[in-house]
């Protein structure tokens, strides 16, 4: 029979996770902010056959799932690490790896390909007229890349980054099939050792709406009050 008081109880139990789950989460925003940002700028430059290989690297990161993903990198990158090291005399053993760095390197590089997107998409809606302003009225390429270009990618970019910070963090339900423990980890956990699964998966839900009904809060004030210092 359901029991609220278990729902609270678990409720205890896996808040306690929410911390590590939110800085794992950041981490990766933040890596496959870069990389997508990087991968922008060398597609920008066309260099032949360079593109080509990105173009089907972005292929096969957008059809590839990301649970198969999660498991390539789990078995190979320990096996990569250990080679690359050895060439430098360095000994490493693979079962050393922690399977939190597994969980970043996979998603950093899953979701890079949609930050390149979003950046792109943010690049393209910039309107020239007022870069070509900046420049007439004196500024420098450094000052018109400070004070123009940036703030207002990243005002376009805002809604969607942040909408990929929760897909991350509700991604990471799967790290568990990599022994990280994150929300939906925990509550598999929780549900184990009280046999009330249910109980445990519904105090998991109500935690995960919670963080993205606050997340999503927060965001739309942040976007208001950016978009008001370009009205």
């Amino acid at each position: 029979m359901f029991d609220i008081m278990t729902v609270f109880e678990s409720l205890v139990e896996i808040i306690k996770v929410v911390p590590k789950t939110l800085l794992l989460a950041l981490i990766i925003l933040l890596l496959s902010f870069m990389l997508g940002a990087i991968l922008t700028y060398i597609q920008s430059l066309n260099i032949p056959v360079i593109k080509q290989i990105l173009d089907v690297l972005q292929s096969f990161l957008r059809g590839t799932p990301n649970v198969v993903l999660l498991y390539l990198v789990y078995y190979s990158l320990p096996l990569a690490a250990s080679y690359f090291l050895s060439l430098f005399g360095v000994a490493f053993d693979p079962a050393s790896l922690n399977s939190a760095a597994v969980v970043i390197v996979t998603f950093s590089i899953c979701y890079s390909v949609f930050q390149s997107e979003i950046i792109r998409g943010a690049l393209h809606s910039l309107d020239k007229d007022q870069i070509e302003a900046a420049q007439s009225l004196g500024y420098s390429t450094t000052q018109t890349l400070r004070k123009v270009i940036v703030p207002q990618v990243m005002t376009e970019a805002l809604p969607d980054t942040m909408n990929a910070f929760l897909i991350i963090i509700k991604a990471l339900s799967l790290a568990f099939l990599v022994t990280v423990v994150d929300i939906f980890a925990q509550a598999r956990l929780v549900g184990a050792q009280t046999f009330s699964y249910l109980e445990a998966f519904v105090a998991a839900a109500l935690v995960f709406w919670a963080i993205c009904g606050l997340l999503t809060y927060l965001m739309n004030r942040l976007e208001n009050r950016m978009r008001r210092g370009y009205v």
